[in-house]
């Protein structure tokens, strides 16, 4: 699990503690996030939540703790007063009770070494929760974890930060056009280095990522049976697809950009492993 733990005291339910990550973590401001009408009944028991979050002062990744008793005691207080069993409110339904409702909650983290404040805004409307504000804002704590590839691509370090930035923005199709540049350049170097014969035949761009593919396995084995949606979402042109198609496709392909950036980065980092072993038995 990435990015958050422990978040129930009473319930260790790792499908609320993905719901709560996916809502705080992974997505970006108004981007709504379906619930269950009975994960009210869950929300209700959380204590304390821990996310794994960048913490300025400390310049690293820290634990950061939110205790939630008050906020939800306000937010469901005529539900809590109210119910008279768990789940029912004068016999309605958790549908019944919650399809009308609009709760907001505003949520403070501290970080658990020095005490720095990260600040999250979300908004429950029926069956819909929405991120409405965080502090600091979900780009830049994306771009901290984008910071490893920072001497990797340099020339396209920026955009890979920029389409993070469109991305929280709700602008699919600059986001989707950046990362299409970064795998581009990637997919024509790698092209470049194994097609040694001279030709003029002219080579889309679907068969240039299929060699590279088949040679260096960027995709990885576990995602072979989805290998042609795959090649289908890379290989469309950028003017084919609506805004929203694009902000829906970002995530899967930024996962795969980044899988290949940390294939480079394992490489480079083996190959400096292998020079100083290399100079080590060569002085003993």
């Amino acid at each position: 699990m990435k990015g958050m733990y422990n978040i129930f005291e009473e319930r260790k339910d790792d499908l609320q503690i993905e719901l709560w990550e996916k809502i705080l973590c992974l997505e970006p401001p108004y981007r709504q996030t379906k619930i269950e009408y009975s994960d009210y009944k869950d929300i209700v028991k959380t204590k304390k939540i821990c996310i794994d979050s960048y913490c300025e002062k400390c310049d690293d990744k820290k634990v950061f703790l939110c205790n939630i008793n008050k906020e939800l005691e306000e937010m469901l207080g005529d539900w809590l007063s109210a119910r008279p069993m768990p789940g029912y409110v004068n016999n309605l339904s958790d549908e019944d009770v919650f399809k009308n409702k609009l709760y907001f909650i505003d949520l403070v983290f501290s970080c658990a070494k020095c005490g720095e404040k990260h600040h999250y805004s979300l908004m429950f409307k029926g069956d819909i929760v929405i991120k409405i504000g965080q502090y600091p804002s979900f780009a830049r704590e994306e771009e901290q974890k984008l910071l490893k590839y920072r001497n990797l691509i340099s020339k396209f370090y920026i955009e890979l930060k920029q389409s993070v930035s469109a991305y929280s923005q709700h602008m699919g199709i600059a986001a989707f056009v950046y990362l299409r540049r970064i795998f581009e350049y990637i997919i024509e170097n790698e092209y470049d280095k194994i097609n040694t014969e001279i030709s003029e035949k002219k080579v889309s761009f679907d068969e240039k990522m299929k060699a590279v593919d088949k040679k260096w396995n960027i995709i990885p084995d576990e995602l072979d049976s989805q290998k042609s949606k795959i090649y289908q979402v890379l290989s469309k042109g950028i003017h084919e697809y609506e805004e929203e198609e694009c902000y829906e496709l970002y995530p899967y392909m930024k996962t795969i950009i980044l899988i290949i950036l940390d294939k480079y980065l394992y490489e480079k980092d083996k190959a400096i492993q292998l020079k100083e072993l290399s100079k080590m038995l060569g002085n003993i």
